[in-house]
């Protein structure tokens, strides 16, 4: 499983009226290009983002 893949599945779950919009390409497999990705969109998003990205790599 990608890492978008785990991210998109975790912005559902914690963050569902937003999930779409933190939504990415599930074949990223990259932190950075995610982040990246949603902070363009917005900078509110870009900052959800990291503490999803932060949560996944506290799973670890």
């Amino acid at each position: 499983m990608t890492l978008a893949a785990r991210y998109n599945a975790q912005a559902q779950r914690l963050m569902p009226q937003h999930a779409d919009s933190l939504e990415v390409d599930q074949s990223i497999n990259d932190a950075v290009q995610i982040d990246e990705i949603v902070f363009r969109r917005s900078e509110y998003l870009g900052g959800m983002a990291a503490v999803l990205l932060a949560l996944i790599e506290q799973q670890k």
